[in-house]
């Protein structure tokens, strides 16, 4: 009984030093690394405003910086846009919360997630997000959570693992143009997943294949004057499926499509 309560006082003690903790530091002492730089791009239509903002009001209570605290060094996961205009308008200290994370994986989770929070999650914003997050077996998750990878980074996106899923297949297959779509709001993530699926679709299965060279096959006997009847026996008692591929491969249909054009 004794060991347990001593197990459970340093686990409270563990949680309490490791609790965020708000301090002010000054800029200069902030390191920047670029995993955490290049998860949201700075906008002039953001940056603008708050330069104005800090230069006439100074620094508003709940925008500090998030600070992550590891081996001795201040790494800066959240706010960057926040220390630029402060430098911007001579600020050189600034209020932050220091974070103590395990691993860079659950200081990009935890940035991520600010990030959801603070803006409507566009799918600019999503394919930037899931661009950064490792989906390695093991990796994608943080902490001790189990699962897959989609399901855990989902939830702390705040979208489901479907979402999380199309956003990795429009990553890898969708065109320039169908990023910078997205990017304008042109086209969400789903519209181009679906035009990504229905460009996979048109690929015919084995079984779909043969049964349209048996079509054409059908137009090919039929322009010679083949009888039904013929055609019929053909296909059902005697026939050579190399032949029949050949037949079709060498014959002109541009013919036949250029007379049924001519006719209308």
């Amino acid at each position: 009984m004794l060991k347990n309560f001593l197990n459970a006082i340093n686990k409270k003690a563990a949680e309490i030093k490791n609790a965020p903790q708000k301090k002010t530091l000054r800029i200069e002492d902030i390191v920047l690394i670029p995993e955490f730089e290049n998860l949201l791009k700075m906008d002039d239509s953001v940056t603008k405003p708050m330069i104005e903002s800090m230069r006439a009001e100074g620094i508003k209570p709940g925008h500090e910086m998030h600070i992550w605290r590891y081996n001795g060094k201040n790494y800066l996961i959240d706010g960057h846009t926040r220390r630029y205009c402060a430098m911007q308008v001579g600020i050189t200290k600034y209020p932050c919360i220091i974070h103590h994370f395990n691993n860079i994986e659950e200081a990009k989770a935890f940035a991520l997630k600010e990030q959801v929070v603070r803006r409507n999650l566009s799918g600019d914003f999503l394919l930037s997000a899931v661009a950064q997050l490792n989906f390695e077996k093991g990796k994608g998750n943080s902490g001790d959570e189990k699962g897959k990878a989609s399901e855990i980074i989902g939830k702390k996106l705040g979208v489901s693992s479907k979402t999380v899923e199309k956003a990795r297949i429009v990553l890898r297959d969708a065109t320039e143009e169908q990023k910078q779509a997205i990017k304008n709001n042109e086209l969400s993530i789903n519209q181009v997943f679906q035009q990504l699926r229905g460009k996979k679709n048109t690929k015919l299965s084995a079984k779909e294949k043969a049964f349209a060279e048996g079509i054409q096959y059908a137009i090919v006997q039929l322009n010679f004057n083949v009888s039904l009847k013929d055609l019929y026996k053909q296909v059902t008692e005697s026939l050579d499926y190399s032949n029949m591929l050949l037949t079709v491969k060498e014959f002109d249909f541009s013919k036949i499509i250029g007379q049924s054009e001519d006719r209308s």
